[in-house]
Formats: C-alpha cells, structure tokens, sequence
C-alpha cells in the first residue's frame, strides 16, 4: 500500500512539474496560440513517463491554458495581454483585503521583520541576485498573507498565480524597480497600521505589476506574425525548462 501511494505521489509530482512546464512557456511566450503540444515529446523534453506528461496537459486544459481540439489533440488556448490584467486585477483584489486585514494583525516586531525582508530583497536587486530576489520577494508577501488569518482567501490567490510566472520577474522591464519602490509605500501603510491605506498601496502594486507584464506580452502578440496555428512541436522539444517557481 505504501509503495503504491509512493508512485501515485510521484506521478503527481511528476504531472505538476509538466503543467508547469506548460503554463510558463505560454506566458513566456515560447509557445503560442494555435501550437499543438503532444504529451510524448512534452515528455522527452522533461524526462519523464508519457502518462504524467498527458495528465500535466489535462491539468492545463482545465485551467484554460490549452484546448483539446478534435484530429489535432492539445493546442495552446489564446492569452492576450487584457487576460494578464484581468489576472491581476483580481490578484490586486485578494491581496489587496490580505494587506488590509494585516495591518490590524501585524505587531511593531512583524513590521520591522518585513522591513528588513525588503533591504535583502533590495540588496538582491543590486546584486543581481535573480534568485535571492526571488525568496525576498516571495516571503515579502508571504508574510502579510499569513498575517492577515485568511486561509481560504490565500487559497484563491494561489489559483491565480497559476496565470503568472515567477522566471518572468527579473525578465519583464521595471518589475525590480517596482518591488523596490512599491513595497514601500505598502510598508508605510503597515507601519501606520492603516488597513484603508494597506489595501490601496497592495492594489496599486499589483496592477503596476499586471500592466508591465501585459505589456511584455502585447509586444510579444506583435512580433508573433504569421499563422498562429503553426506548429511548433519542434521549439517544444529545443526549448529549455522555464526556472522554478517562487515556494
């Protein structure tokens, strides 16, 4: 029985590394609307069984990110730049209330202990410490969610983040600046445990942030060209798996 559980947890591990996989190269743009994707050679391309590679697509085809077409199979579903707002206009919404409801949580010390997560994020920024950025940023608001005591709210927001991808970060223009200057303006509103000023300082950096990445992919839809229904099986097979994601 424990061995039994042990593959199935596997296999799990397996497909979510795949649908990730996926979810990110769309957003990347690496593929696009109308390419075909085919479970063997998502398979080939991460080293893994055919059968959690087909359930990695399943997974996408439920959240949108791909369509199962009749006699053609998987094919990449449309993400246009207003679908990143859209995105994260209701991020901005979720965390938003989060902040809010820390600033009335959170003591002196968490404050404090949030101010210095954000020196070593800024210092990573200097540094061009992509992946030190990473983990400051991450547990930067990690912390007010935690604080805000909204478990089921947090859980909605990781829905959303499925549309989003943390190797594109450090990749799309004034995203660091942001993080640098955004959180600011958030911390303040903590310190001040000001709940009104906390969820509008949360909302505007998360809309600040959907606009520079649908800004990313709006330039993208215009040098895509051409037929979008070609298929690009082989840049799948070439391409190089997208850097992992923020835990």
């Amino acid at each position: 029985m424990n061995t039994l559980r042990s593959r199935r947890n596997r296999r799990n591990r397996l497909s979510d590394r795949a649908a990730s996989w996926v979810r990110e190269a769309i957003i990347a743009g690496t593929l696009q609307e109308g390419d075909r994707l085919y479970p063997e050679k998502l398979a080939e391309e991460l080293d893994i069984s055919v059968t959690p590679a087909r359930e990695g697509l399943l997974a996408v085809e439920g959240e949108g990110f791909v369509e199962m077409v009749p006699r053609k199979g998987f094919v990449v579903s449309p993400l246009s730049s207003e679908d990143i707002r859209d995105i994260f206009i209701s991020q901005a919404l979720i965390c938003g209330e989060l902040a809010s409801r820390a600033a009335q949580t959170m003591s002196d010390a968490d404050v404090e202990a949030l101010f210095a997560v954000q020196a070593e994020l800024e210092r990573a920024v200097a540094d061009k410490d992509h992946t030190a950025y990473a983990a400051a940023n991450h547990q930067f608001h990690r912390t007010i969610n935690v604080a805000a005591n909204a478990p089921k709210m947090v859980w909605l927001l990781a829905i959303t983040l499925r549309y989003t991808s943390p190797s594109l970060y450090t990749e799309t223009s004034g995203w660091l600046e942001a993080s640098c200057t955004d959180h600011h303006t958030i911390l303040e509103a903590l310190r001040q445990r000001d709940a009104e000023a906390s969820r509008a300082a949360m909302v505007e950096h998360m809309t600040h942030l959907g606009d520079l990445l649908a800004a990313r992919i709006a330039a993208s839809e215009g040098r895509a060209g051409g037929d979008g229904a070609a298929d690009r099986a082989g840049s799948l097979a070439g391409a190089s798996a997208p850097a992992a994601k923020l835990a």
